[in-house]
């Protein structure tokens, strides 16, 4: 048996349990979900705005489902309850899908096609994921799908001329129908006579009947019928038929007889005919309609527009499995270009055929438009090339168009978590005081089980999460498997807790007048505001900027999971927990006043560190001063809050002061930071905030020196030992109850 002091006490193994469970399931998601959102391809205007409104969502649910509680005696029902809704939203984030695919532009290049992708500027290229992919051997490939806009018919005929894919160009033009003006016949050595054509008339329009050979160009060799007013001419041919060919880059008419005494005949002079040509063409050659069009320029005549087979629609829309050959990777200037070498797309016939997709040079014509006027969706199975593309997409993408259907539902279920973890968090400590009784003083060991359960845990995913992905690109699988299952063993453990009737404050805007009438707490105010703006920054964004700094290396993306899990992990116990048992004997020597200007010059210091990093490895001693503005900063708060409380009202003024540090303080840092970071980037907005920071400092002391007399040395109340760390920003309202419970015991 153990001595009596060694004793466990069974009644608080329960909520000890839900503590460290609740707390193990939260840290793999909270703190990475500004980054995972970022993944899913919002912007840092958007996350700010996301967290902007989140705490005004949490600071509505915790009274209104406390006065459910409190009014059908249902408290660990909803406290279960809203357990299994964190899961089901937190799972369900999750399932969104993301964006994974980007758009690139075709270009060509010396007759080979080029995926472009392109940069707002020159600097936003990562040139170390470029040179990454042109060291590679010259046989490396990546596989990509791609889906291309072809609502361009010129695209079309790049695609039916050069691409060779009859089974997207068949036309239903079998026979084209015109007038050609011939002029003169000369005899080969292959005793044909060759007429040639001067110009022709095809739907009403003369058109030069220009044509090319050789190559990878294509011989207009088709049978036409030839109806001349010219009677020598109409004599020689009879009832043969030309074969319309090319010779000298001019359309010429072949024409075979056994008689070549009437051919040579023709030969002798010079003549003028105009000839009713009516020649086959063969669908399964489309190129060579293609062909007529082009060298012709007749793109007006309506048998140059597109055509499937009769009664097919054209396709707007190419999909097919494209392969990039690395090596072949450039920058040049703001844009990305890499090799498309040969794509590969199903015959209908269940068989998958090759084509090589080579163009006309863009110097041949008057504009890169009158070529390529396509735009593809795009996603390879090469981690690298695909950061290069989402990189371009991103520098160049539009806000006001992110809020689509992916954006509306993470926004909704990040509502629901944030909802149920504030419910949770909020029952939880009364769930806890009331176990307690008059023993408030031991709720810091209660709560210290879900400080260890954040840092063990928060760390452990950083590290997996580097270790299960590719690339920049971050799979978030495990971190979702070690929410659900600690969340689950949350609910298991929640289901022994015993709860009694509890009293819970819910009036937190009551005496708000009164208070305002205060200077001093005026000013206290003012200073919790500032500080929310700085936590709602470190909280949204510090993993922001770690990520873009990682970036200016090119092995970042491999670690950086794993640091923002170390940094985590030395926030709670490096700084947090050593301060927090000290922080009532701090405050006794230091005094209210002078440690809340403390804890500002600590943000701003913080702050201003960050804006000079280099190397993100050089954030995990910075991490120290969390034991300051995270440690200090809540004894601080919520005992001055007690002090300057009228009697009767320390609930009231307890739960103001935590409606304004996360409902305007965290919303504001929240928002504000966000539009900074999309403006000016991460190092000027720690920056800024960091001056903010120390100027603020400079105005509390003032201010206070000012009012001295009026104040007094602050002292902490005899009641007070310590209060452990509320993980999420939602814990913030109720963390307070602990120093009003101190005072009344």
């Amino acid at each position: 048996m153990l001595p009596s002091k060694m004793q466990i006490n069974k009644k608080l193994l329960p909520i000890k349990g839900h503590f460290f469970f609740f707390n193990a399931g939260t840290a793999p998601l909270v703190p990475y979900l500004s980054t995972y959102a970022r993944q899913l391809g919002f912007s840092s205007a958007t996350v700010g705005l996301i967290y902007t409104v989140l705490p005004i969502f949490g600071l509505i649910a915790k009274p209104l489902f406390g006065v459910i509680a409190d009014r059908f005696k249902k408290q660990k029902i909803i406290f279960i309850l809203f357990q299994i809704i964190t899961i089901i939203s937190f799972g369900s984030i999750y399932l969104i899908p993301e964006n994974r695919s980007w758009t690139v532009e075709l270009d060509c290049d010396g007759g080979v096609t080029m995926l472009q992708s392109c940069y707002k500027n020159k600097d936003s290229v990562d040139m170390c994921k470029v040179s990454s992919l042109s060291n590679q051997s010259s046989d490396a490939t990546a596989i990509c799908e791609m889906n291309c806009d072809m609502t361009s018919p010129k695209m079309w005929q790049t695609v039916c001329e050069h691409w060779h894919l009859p089974q997207y160009c068949y036309s239903d033009t079998n026979n084209i129908q015109y007038t050609s003006s011939v002029t003169n016949v000369t005899l080969k050595k292959d005793n044909c006579a060759y007429i040639m054509a001067n110009n022709v008339t095809l739907d009403g329009h003369m058109f030069s009947p220009q044509c090319r050979l050789g190559g990878e160009y294509v011989d207009v060799n088709e049978p036409c019928t030839f109806k001349c007013n010219n009677t020598k001419l109409s004599t020689a041919i009879g009832t043969e038929k030309v074969n319309m060919t090319c010779i000298d880059n001019k359309i010429n008419y072949k024409l075979c007889s056994d008689n070549n005494s009437q051919l040579t005949e023709l030969t002798k002079q010079p003549f003028n005919s105009d000839c009713e040509a009516s020649c086959d063409l063969d669908v399964n050659m489309p190129w060579r309609l293609m062909e007529i069009c082009e060298w012709w320029k007749a793109d007006t005549a309506s048998y140059c527009q597109p055509k499937t087979k009769q009664g097919e629609d054209f396709p707007k829309n190419l999909s097919f499995t494209g392969i990039i050959l690395l090596a072949h990777t450039l920058a040049e200037d703001e844009c990305v270009y890499m090799r498309l070498n040969h794509i590969e797309l199903p015959d209908g016939n269940g068989h998958v055929t090759t084509h090589y997709p080579n163009c006309e040079s863009r110097a041949l014509y008057a504009m890169k438009s009158e070529l390529f006027q396509s735009s593809c969706e795009i996603r390879c199975n090469n981690a690298v090339v695909n950061e290069l593309m989402e990189g371009a997409s991103e520098s160049r993408s539009d806000s006001s168009k992110e809020y689509t259907s992916q954006f509306w539902l993470f926004f909704l279920l990040m509502i629901l978590s944030w909802i149920g973890q504030a419910v949770v968090v909020t029952f939880a400590d009364a769930i806890c005081f009331n176990l307690l009784g008059p023993k408030v003083s031991l709720y810091g060991k209660q709560r210290l089980w879900g400080s260890f359960g954040w840092g063990i845990f928060s760390l452990l995913t950083g590290v997996l999460i580097d270790l299960f992905s590719d690339g920049a690109y971050k799979d978030y699988t495990i971190a979702f498997i070690l929410m659900f299952v600690f969340m689950v063993g949350d609910v298991g453990v929640s289901c022994f807790v015993k709860t009694d009737s509890t009293k819970m404050s819910m009036n937190i805007l009551a005496d708000v007048g009164t208070l305002l009438s205060s200077l001093p707490t005026f000013i206290f105010l003012v200073w919790t505001i500032a500080v929310g703006m700085c936590t709602g920054l470190l909280w949204q964004f510090l993993f922001w900027l770690l990520e873009d700094i990682s970036g200016l290396s090119c092995d970042g993306a491999s670690y950086i999971k794993t640091l923002q899990g170390l940094v985590s992990a030395i926030q709670t116990f490096g700084g947090e927990i050593p301060f927090l048992f000290v922080s009532g004997y701090v405050l006794k020597k230091v005094g209210h006043i002078n440690m809340m200007s403390l804890v500002l010059l600590a943000f701003g210091l913080r702050f201003i560190l960050y804006s000079f990093l280099v190397d993100p490895w050089w954030v995990l001693p910075i991490e120290l001063l969390q034991g300051i503005t995270f440690g200090m900063f809540y004894p601080t708060m919520t005992s001055y809050a007690t002090i300057v409380s009228p009697p009767g009202t320390e609930t009231t003024v307890q739960g103001l002061v935590g409606a304004v540090f996360e409902g305007v303080g965290t919303s504001l840092g929240s928002f504000i930071g966000g539009q900074l970071y999309g403006t000016y980037g991460g190092w000027i907005t720690f920056r800024s905030f960091g001056i903010g920071a120390l100027v603020c400092c400079g105005l509390n002391w003032l201010a206070f020196f000012i009012l001295k007399d009026k104040i007094g040395h602050a002292r902490v109340p005899t009641g007070y030992s310590s209060v452990i760390r509320y993980e999420q920003p939602n814990d913030m309202v109720y963390m307070l109850e602990d120093m009003s419970e101190a005072r009344s015991s």
